[in-house]
């Protein structure tokens, strides 16, 4: 199906809350969080902004893999791009903002768990694969800039509430298996006795992956206890996870059309995460009107990553260098001699050519304390004042093992280490937040927000690379290329809306709200264009860069009744001093800067609606517009367009006016679904989800003729009840079999493939997945 063919089925429609079931009325109050931690609860009616939300029923419903196939799949304004090509490893965006796993992306979305924020302290990254899906309770989807959810908060936040023994009361198992080899299933089990309860959740998933050599392994578990005391509650959680994870990434668009779309470039690309998190937090009713909840966590994640990878190295061509490896410039540079840890210069040889084997190891360990009241009847309405302080550490090393290749893109190691590769920082960042909410009733149909946030952020770096003696001399010149450095950030960030009650069916709402961000330490280390670094494997000194400020502004109405809800608003977001990630000469390196303003904006529309008693049309389409507002310069040395009569060493550059679109955010994104209850154990679904075309990553300045082409694909389910304790289940991706990509970014690909096709390959794609079908059993035991 062409994107025209899917926006036919969603004209005038955005913003699901999730799939129908017959048992569950579209009326009644929606509650969510005004702030990320327990004890802020309000009615979603009355919140100044665009908020989605879901629960447990809705996942369950949806029949999905993960909790980013799912925000896809069934929330408005939200898409993925599949850098990696694991399904458990995608950029999830929303609104144009990003939370994504890949350092050296730059993040605008914060993500809770239970009050907890999960955006790793380095990079501010998001493992997707390190969150339970079976033990979600509830996700509310914040939109905007809200200060009160913190750092990265640009675009918004993701909050998610597990489950508990008060929540869910029983034990149940689910099995399935099906296409790409994946197998998998989860066994939860809860209950209480009126006053102490518990949770257990089990859950994993094993694939060969539909990509060559992609085979992964994803175990999660959490379990947690709650306590019911005479004023209040009291819950102590622990999530862990052990995952194997592997996608080999991008592909040139020749090679997918030579040998098909599951071909890799090079290989392997391997992620491992081992975390696990401890939670304790409660509530106190301390008067009839006040209420104090607090919380406290530990939260440790090992994550080790190998990447096979091609060689910009070969054989020495100057005479005095003769039988050496070097490394040539483009554009026929001075040549530079690899030398190994020892500082020796590497012969070259076949156990040294075309490949590189990339390592590295980042152990993360995070902790925190938060604080906060709520005093009802503050000026009519409810004052919240709160206190936060989340302190990470970080020890990262990478190296670069000389490799080569094998006849199918495979890398094989020497032994040999790259001595200029060894980098090692160790990076301490703290926040401390103060922070308030007040709601206001001005009239019995207008009420008013506001709210503010002071943060101050400290970052410590501290380099830790071994220190090699090469031959001939330093290979710096005496540049002080130190990693080490101490930086602050401050802070205060307002934001205030209003929501007016026309009459018992319609609302309208209003909002101007403002948030930030501080360069992560990643960012830090890699922003000196005179020495760019090898993300995610390197980094050098760490001139500074200024916090990212955005400013969002939102109008909206949402209306409807018992059967039908509606949802439409119109936002735009500008960003100050926006961060963007430089290529430089090398396909591997590169450098973060500050590039001015940035805008996304656009307008929502939405709809639920349950007819004929046995069917629920859900539907989302987001027109969003995502540009750069000030012109700069940026390098992209693999664009189709880049001059090959630069002098030598000359970056090729390209100029980036106000107004060009920012890449890899489309400007059409929808989804619509058709829920049907055939009979009262046979239940059927179809979707149709997708976007419009997206600009390469490398093309800020949209001079390419081509682009990545819109897509939409059909997903499908079914389930059927034999018993109150027994449904077998079937999931299908992609109905139609579509050809579609979600990524695309410029790359080289002539050092590695080899004939004429390849010769200007230079644009990779990241292939959707082709059709799939899975089926499995659910038993309540």
């Amino acid at each position: 199906m062409d994107i025209k063919g899917g926006l036919c089925l969603v004209t005038g429609v955005v913003i699901s809350t999730g799939a129908w079931a017959q048992d569950s009325a579209l009326g009644g109050i929606e509650v969510i969080g005004a702030t990320p931690f327990s004890g802020s609860d309000v009615d979603a009616d009355r919140y100044p902004a665009n908020v989605q939300s879901a629960n447990a029923d809705d996942i369950r419903r949806s029949e999905t893999l993960n909790i980013n196939e799912f925000l896809r799949d069934e929330l408005g304004s939200v898409h993925v791009n599949d850098a990696v090509n694991n399904p458990f490893q995608p950029d999830l965006n929303y609104r144009g903002y990003t939370a994504s796993p890949l350092l050296g992306l730059p993040q605008g979305l914060s993500i809770y768990q239970d009050g907890v924020r999960i955006n790793e302290p380095f990079g501010d990254t998001v493992n997707w694969d390190l969150i339970p899906q079976v033990a979600i309770d509830s996700i509310d989807l914040i939109p905007g800039s809200n200060p009160v959810f913190g750092q990265n908060t640009l675009g918004g936040a993701v909050s998610v509430r597990t489950k508990t023994g008060f929540t869910y009361q029983g034990r149940e198992l689910e099995l399935f298996g099906g296409s790409f080899g994946r197998f998998g299933g989860y066994f939860q089990a809860g209950g209480n006795d009126g006053e102490t309860g518990w949770y257990f959740a089990a859950q994993g998933m094993s694939e060969d992956g539909w990509r060559d050599f992609s085979d992964s392994d994803v175990t999660q578990l959490f379990t947690q206890f709650s306590t019911l005391t005479e004023n209040g509650t009291l819950d102590f959680s622990i999530t862990a996870a052990d995952n194997t994870l592997r996608g080999n990434g991008a592909i040139p668009r020749e090679l997918a059309d030579a040998e098909g779309r599951d071909s890799v470039f090079t290989y392997p690309d391997e992620t491992k995460p081992d975390m696990v998190m401890f939670n304790l937090r409660g509530t106190e009713d301390v008067t009839e009107d006040f209420t104090l909840a607090w919380g406290a966590y530990y939260r440790r994640n090992e994550i080790n990553t190998f990447n096979g990878d091609g060689s910009e190295f070969g054989a020495c061509e100057e005479a005095g260098n003769a039988g050496l490896l070097c490394e040539t410039e483009e554009g026929g540079g001075e040549e530079e001699i690899i030398f190994d840890a020892n500082g020796n210069a590497v012969a070259v040889g076949p156990n040294v050519l075309g490949g590189t084997q990339n390592t590295s190891q980042t152990k993360e360990d995070g902790f925190g304390l938060n604080v906060q009241g709520r005093q009802d009847g503050v000026l009519g309405g409810d004052l919240i004042v709160g206190a936060s302080i989340d302190y990470g550490s970080s020890q990262f090393f990478q190296q670069t093992e000389l490799a080569r290749l094998t006849d199918d893109r495979g890398t094989v190691g020497s032994g040999i280490i790259s001595g200029e590769s060894l980098t090692g920082v160790n990076a301490r960042n703290s926040t401390a937040s103060l922070f308030f909410l007040q709601r206001v009733p001005i009239t019995d149909r207008l009420e008013g927000t506001i709210a503010g946030r002071y943060n101050r952020t400290a970052i410590s770096l501290h380099d830790t690379s071994p220190e090699v003696n090469f031959e001939g001399g330093d290979d710096d010149d005496g540049a002080d290329l130190s990693l080490s450095g101490d930086h602050e950030f401050k802070r205060l960030n307002l934001a205030g809306g209003l929501t007016y009650e026309i009459n018992d069916h319609l609302t309208t709402f209003g909002s101007i709200s403002q948030s930030s961000r501080a360069p992560s330490p990643v960012e830090l280390t890699c922003a000196n264009p005179d020495a760019p670094c090898r993300l995610p494997n390197g980094f050098v000194d760490d001139p500074p860069l200024d916090q990212v400020v955005t400013t969002t502004y939102e109008l909206g109405l949402r209306g409807g009744s018992g059967t039908l809800h509606w949802r439409a608003s119109a936002f735009r977001s500008d960003n100050q001093d926006d961060i963007l990630f430089i290529a430089a000469e090398s396909r591997f390196e590169g450098y973060f800067d500050n590039v001015g303003k940035t805008r996304r904006q656009g307008i929502e529309l939405g709809v639920d609606w349950q007819f004929l008693e046995r069917f629920l049309l859900s539907a989302n389409y987001t027109y969003l517009n995502a540009e750069f507002r000030d012109p700069f310069v940026t390098n992209s040395p693999n664009h189709p367009l880049a001059d090959e009569d630069a002098a030598p060493g000359d970056d090729p550059t390209q100029q980036v006016e106000s107004g060009d679109r920012i890449p890899l955010i489309p400007e059409h994104l929808f989804n619509v679904g058709v829920d049907w209850l055939a009979t009262d154990k046979l239940k059927l679904g179809v979707q149709v989800v997708g976007n419009g075309d997206q600009i390469y990553r490398g093309d800020e300045s949209n001079t390419d003729n081509e682009d990545i082409s819109g897509y939409a694909i059909v997903n499908a389910n079914a389930s059927y009840a034999w018993t109150d304790r027994i449904t077998t289940f079937v999931r299908v991706n992609n109905l139609l079999d579509s050809d579609y990509e979600t990524f695309g970014l410029y790359g080289e690909s002539d050092e590695v493939l080899e004939g004429d096709r390849y010769e200007d390959a230079n644009r990779f794609i990241g292939p959707g997945a082709p059709f799939g079908i899975w089926g499995g059993v659910r038993i309540e035991l």
